[in-house]
């Protein structure tokens, strides 16, 4: 399906107002490229992404998760960063990377925008884009003019690119201020989609983040709590709920993409469910029944470690207890008959399984697809021993200095 968005805006783009072609030029980079001068951008007409499943992430997630695979894992922060990626790719239909980039005016009189990001990824990481049929956002925060390579002007007043050579910008150069957030978080949430980033002046709640982000918050308490306690014997570091889902998969690290791949086809029908579950909220019922059927389905989520950690002799009580559930009604109604020359009810009933035995976790897994299916994909190898296979000494080593920073 095609992406619709139209946007309000408050004047023409530059290009097209000097009457040097219908737009700027847009620089591609690997993947299909849209751009957004949100310093011109006054809001959004119409978008279709809400239903097409789509949502944003960046590149220092998707660079991330690229490690997974050609190595280089440097930090804790890298293993946070691959879950952000995964939780997008996993998570949603389609996803889009966001690049801030500001659109210039050189002193030849082209506009275009000045991509930083040109070095800042492999060529592996186009590929895991191209997964969830990706494309790129330029989201340009402010509008700047150069004399010879230098930065003389911005619609910024405070803007950090004022004085300094155009070359300066690249995957070394921090290119952030509140105010160069302020206008990425206007433009990201306008969409009124999810956004996967990792940047802290960009972390927070925004209007579309829905169901896909509640499920996974409460998966990683849940996830937390049942493996934050295990002594470090292998490495003194946890890995998060997606990424372990992924190392159990994997072979050898360069099968990530097939992997992944796998995976997002396993994962249709929860992403399909989680979309729809978005409509619940703005079903017209009232605000009780609303939080009545979120509340069903949140229990269902959180029952998911519950459900993965029974035992096979626990699951094996738990049909024994089915079992009871359905033979009481009916011994009860034989025994109308039998206790007249025979045993006693009591002792009728103390003949079927005991009711301990009663484990509710599966009925409330069954709730919902979501719940169903990741019950089943934690259900993976110790953390410590995927570290252990998966991971070289020297980055189980800079994971683990990192984590004492």
């Amino acid at each position: 399906m095609e992406d619709l968005t139209s946007y309000f805006v408050t004047s023409y783009d530059e290009t097209r107002r000097g009457g040097s072609g219908p737009s700027s030029d847009i620089p591609t980079l690997g993947a299909a490229t849209s751009a957004i001068d949100q310093y011109r951008t006054a809001g959004i007409q119409s978008t279709n992404l809400p239903e097409l499943g789509a949502a944003f992430t960046d590149v220092t997630a998707i660079t991330a998760l690229t490690k997974v695979a050609e190595g280089g894992l440097a930090s804790i922060r890298d293993l946070e960063a691959a879950e952000t990626a995964l939780q997008a790719l996993l998570l949603h239909d389609f996803v889009h990377v966001v690049v801030h980039a500001p659109k210039v005016e050189y002193s030849t009189g082209v506009v275009s925008y000045h991509r930083w990001d040109q070095e800042a990824r492999s060529e592996f990481s186009f590929d895991l884009m191209g997964l969830a049929r990706g494309r790129h956002f330029l989201i340009a925060p402010e509008f700047l003019r150069t004399d010879q390579g230098v930065v003389i002007s911005a619609t910024f007043a405070d803007s950090p690119l004022i004085g300094r050579r155009l070359d300066s910008l690249t995957p070394g150069y921090e290119y952030w201020t509140p105010t160069v957030a302020d206008a990425i978080n206007a433009a990201v949430a306008q969409h009124g989609i999810p956004a996967y980033l990792t940047n802290p002046l960009l972390l927070k709640s925004r209007r579309g983040d829905g169901f896909a982000k509640s499920f996974y918050h409460r998966l990683r308490i849940s996830w937390d709590q049942a493996t934050g306690g295990i002594p470090a014997v292998e490495c003194a570091f946890n890995v998060p709920p997606l990424l372990a889902i992924v190392l159990h998969r994997l072979n050898n690290r360069e099968d990530l993409k097939s992997v992944l791949e796998a995976l997002r086809e396993e994962l249709a029908p929860a992403r399909n469910e989680l979309r729809e579950f978005n409509s619940v909220v703005t079903s017209s019922v009232t605000q009780l029944e609303v939080a009545r059927r979120v509340k069903r389905i949140n229990e269902s989520f959180d029952a998911i470690m519950v459900e993965a950690s029974l035992t096979s002799a626990e699951r094996k009580q738990r049909r024994l207890a089915f079992i009871q559930r359905l033979s009481r009604p009916i011994i009860k109604f034989m025994a109308g008959f039998v206790t007249k020359t025979g045993p006693s009810l009591d002792d009728l009933l103390g003949m079927a399984p005991t009711g301990d035995l009663v484990i509710e976790s599966q009925s409330v897994v069954d709730r919902t697809v979501t719940a169903r299916t990741f019950a089943e994909l934690v259900k993976v190898e110790t953390v410590q021993s995927l570290v252990r296979h998966h991971f070289c000494p020297a980055e189980i080593a800079a994971i683990e200095a990192s984590v004492d920073r």
